[in-house]
């Protein structure tokens, strides 16, 4: 009883601290791939307009 218990407690540390880790780094927005090209095409018109 007293193991599973040890191993429970052990498995949520570990879970809070990846989410602790995951939540100190930076976040990178999550853009769709045609959201992407678009702007790149607008930035490319952009610039043969000048």
């Amino acid at each position: 009883m007293y193991d599973s218990h040890l191993m429970i407690e052990t498995e949520a540390r570990h879970q809070i601290a990846d989410r602790l880790n995951r939540a100190a780094q930076p976040h990178l927005p999550v853009v769709p791939q045609r959201q992407r090209f678009a702007q790149r095409l607008r930035r490319f018109a952009d610039r043969i307009d000048g």
